[in-house]
């Protein structure tokens, strides 16, 4: 996948942190999306809300990407699913994309 086109997928994706990640993106950030590595959302989404409780637990505030982020996994439900990461100065950004990798389901 090139650069382009995860930056217009993330664009169309309607939360900040898709937004924070295309600007990422169009301004040289690095990426990886592992398009080889298919698995259905809920599978993703099992991890994430795990560490969502746990850093919650913790104390650690997980913010607006979870928030955001976990519901919109969670409706993809078993749908084939595809992740990668846009990493910034400030930290990760991790998304997902549909299987073609036309789309983005979520970013956390």
């Amino acid at each position: 996948m090139d650069r382009e086109d995860l930056a217009a997928a993330l664009e169309r994706h309607p939360t900040d942190a898709a937004g924070h990640a295309a600007l990422a993106l169009r301004a040289g950030a690095a990426f990886t999306v592992w398009a080889e590595r298919v698995q259905p959302a809920r599978q993703y989404l099992d991890v994430w809300e795990w560490r969502a409780q746990f850093m919650e637990q913790d104390g650690v505030v997980t913010g607006k990407d979870f928030e955001q982020g976990l519901p919109a996994l969670r409706h993809a439900g078993n749908a084939p699913d595809v992740l990668g990461r846009v990493e910034k100065a400030e930290g990760t950004h991790l998304f997902f994309l549909t299987s073609d990798l036309s789309s983005c389901v979520a970013v956390l």
